[in-house]
């Protein structure tokens, strides 16, 4: 399947791979594919990201970071519950400390989660089977970043759909729209 990505659908897997390490996940997910899909520059994925207001920075500023989703015990609501900001706490000890300052230290015994490639989750490889099947209906030889996109919008992923219908946006007429641009390119 990867001999057949072009340079821009290349460039959208190691987005997406860039912010996985970048936020401390152990798996490329299918928001950090359309982090790498918004980012991208090229017609086929990013232009009609951005048409409906879908950006690298406001995907990304839904991402979980790993202390969020995977701190051992802390639940940011429960927290909240009882008096006690999480988010406001991390980012005054953040502040003062570094970025990443609450987060667990790596294991010595294992190499560090940062410098290792993170595989991809399972629903991302359905994703990109999805992207691949999109490939090959349209009868293309190469997989464009809108056809990634377009395997992401047929995952049904329940973070993708809601950052679309946040924009305003329906995974309906962003397919069509992606659609478009891979019909003209």
């Amino acid at each position: 399947m990867f001999e057949r990505l072009t340079p821009g659908a290349k460039a959208v897997l190691v987005e997406a791979q860039d912010v996985a390490i970048e936020l401390g996940a152990g798996h490329i997910s299918p928001g950090h594919l359309l982090y790498g899909c918004a980012a991208g520059r090229e017609s086929t994925a990013g232009e009609p990201l951005r048409a409906c207001g879908i950006t690298e920075g406001s995907v990304r500023r839904q991402l979980p970071r790993t202390d969020e989703v995977w701190a051992k015990g802390i639940d940011p609501e429960a927290l909240r519950a009882i008096g006690i900001d999480y988010e406001g706490v991390r980012a005054a000890v953040e502040e003062t400390f570094g970025e990443g300052a609450l987060a667990s230290a790596p294991d010595r015994r294992t190499n560090s989660s940062r410098s290792r490639k993170p595989p991809f989750a399972p629903q991302t490889k359905r994703s990109l089977e999805f992207g691949l099947r999109v490939t090959i209906e349209l009868h293309g030889d190469r997989m464009e970043p809108g056809h990634l996109l377009l395997g992401l919008l047929r995952l049904d992923d329940d973070f993708v759909s809601g950052i679309i219908r946040q924009s305003g946006s329906t995974v309906a007429g962003l397919s069509a729209a992606v659609l478009a641009r891979v019909d003209a390119a």
